[in-house]
């Protein structure tokens, strides 16, 4: 996978905590994308959603949270939401301090409650800092953004769209391992 950044699983896996099951197969020797395999084969999908979510690089990681919180647009029918996404992928095509600005906007107009404004609080923490303009730096801890990635997803796959769960699972997982390969999404 060629967006995969991180070679051995170990060294994501400190980052979040494994579920139960996922950690009953972990083994420290595990290169990043042989795990995100396992993963997916025993259908452990939340362990496989937070790895890849770590795994893959910011901009690469708010792409995929912007395509699976763009299948409820027409469900939710909402501009809050629209206006959230479309600011996080604005991010992503120029992710400029104006644009993660933006998107800090729209995360916290959305107070955190929806797909969108966990995508749009993804490309905010994806930069320097997460302290107001003209205040001193204060970085955004390490993969931050990956676990606002990690609320989007698990919020999509929340919102019933008439599919069985591990349908829905399967789904957004294959939007971000096909931006891993390299595709698009």
């Amino acid at each position: 996978m060629e967006k995969i950044q991180t070679e051995y699983a170990k060294d994501l896996v400190k980052h979040f905590e494994l579920e139960d099951e996922g950690q009953s197969i972990f083994n420290e020797k595990y290169k990043t994308a042989e795990f995100l395999d396992l993963l997916m084969e025993k259908q452990y999908f939340m362990d496989a959603i937070n790895l890849l979510s770590h795994s893959l690089p910011k901009r690469e990681a708010v792409w995929w949270g912007c395509i699976c919180a763009k299948k409820h647009q027409d469900s939710v029918n909402d501009e809050l939401y629209n206006k959230s996404i479309a600011a996080a992928e604005k991010w992503v095509y120029d992710p400029s301090e104006k644009n993660r600005r933006v998107a800090e906007f729209y995360a916290e107009k959305g107070q955190y409650e929806t797909a969108a404004s966990w995508v749009a609080a993804a490309a905010f923490w994806s930069g320097d800092s997460i302290m107001p303009e003209g205040e001193p730096v204060v970085a955004p801890a390490d993969y931050l953004y990956s676990h606002a990635i990690r609320g989007c997803i698990i919020t999509c796959v929340g919102m019933d769209d008439g599919t069985d769960v591990d349908e829905r699972y399967k789904s957004y997982l294959s939007h971000g391992l096909n931006i891993a390969n390299g595709g698009n999404g």
